[in-house]
């Protein structure tokens, strides 16, 4: 059964796809081993304080400098003096460690021995993360051939999704919200650790990068999917803090890149500056995986990438 939508004003439609998008906190870092130098003490003393370490029962960190790392960076706060900052810091960690222990404890564990799996050959195999993503049976036939996250040249990740080839009126018609919600958190977790094991492993303070390619997306489509792909932007915004890089919006369609031209003044400054729009990239690529590793575009599409970011 499809959807039927009421009329949204259309400003609201494009303030509420680019604000679910786009980061909020988009920084350049010294590289890693200087910052968890800096940051040494504080990192362990939120190691050692009850209120901000793991439980035993919990999910283990995968990469616990890296975890304490990009909260102290998010709040720009250490635990010298307990001012706003600083208890901010704390709440955080507390709301992380909270989620990762409650609505994300099987989608932690889950990722964690899918990336296991995933390397135990020594090469990359991301079957074993596909399948283990929450409700992957369900949500995979409709989402694989439309999203795929890849390594840029710089050691970033880039995260592809190619809203316009996605059925989102029939995924949603036999998918719950809730279940979408944990499949896109699922590859935050994925994708965060793989970023954390990047940071420690080059030295650079590795994000991710979302590439969004807009081309033929329908912005009046299914409405539970809009608010999937909302309530899990919230929710991981809060619980990864400085893992988003830029956001690039590639190939709009012409009356939407007028529309967002006309509106753009009414968004928040934030929300402004870290928008990228840009015609090209992705445009002539038809399948994704061709900008995979293996793939013959890739390297056009990452010298485009790194021209914009």
């Amino acid at each position: 059964m499809r959807s039927t939508l009421r009329p949204i004003p259309l400003q609201l439609l494009l303030l509420s796809l680019l604000v679910a998008l786009s980061p909020l906190h988009v920084k350049c870092y010294a590289p890693v081993p200087q910052l968890l130098q800096i940051h040494r003490s504080t990192i362990d003393q939120l190691k050692l304080d009850p209120r901000t370490s793991p439980l035993p029962s919990d999910p283990p960190l995968p990469h616990p400098d890296m975890f304490y790392l990009r909260h102290i960076l998010e709040y720009d706060e250490g635990l010298e003096e307990e001012d706003e900052g600083a208890i901010n810091l704390l709440s955080g960690i507390q709301q992380t460690l909270a989620w990762r222990r409650g609505p994300g404890v099987d989608i932690c564990t889950s990722a964690s021995d899918a990336i296991s799996l995933a390397l135990s050959s020594g090469v990359w195999d991301n079957d074993p993360v596909l399948s283990a993503a929450p409700h992957s049976t369900l949500i995979s036939p409709y989402l694989k051939s439309s999203i795929i996250t890849t390594p840029s040249s710089t050691s970033d990740l880039i995260y592809c999704i190619r809203a316009g080839s996605i059925d989102d009126v029939t995924l949603m018609s036999s998918v719950p919200v809730g279940s979408l919600i944990d499949f896109f958190l699922y590859a935050k977790e994925v994708n965060c650790q793989i970023a954390d094991s990047l940071s420690l492993k080059t030295g650079r303070f590795t994000r991710v990068v979302t590439a969004n390619d807009l081309s033929g997306v329908n912005i009046f489509g299914d409405a539970s999917f809009r608010k999937a792909l909302s309530e899990a932007s919230t929710t991981a915004s809060k619980i990864y803090p400085q893992i988003n890089g830029p956001t690039l919006l590639l190939n709009l369609p012409r009356v939407l890149s007028a529309l967002v031209k006309l509106f753009k003044p009414i968004f928040p400054k934030k929300v402004q500056e870290k928008l990228k729009f840009k015609q090209g990239p992705l445009k002539g690529v038809e399948d994704l995986r061709e900008i995979s590793r293996e793939g013959e575009k890739r390297d056009v599409f990452l010298k485009q990438i790194r021209e914009l970011v």
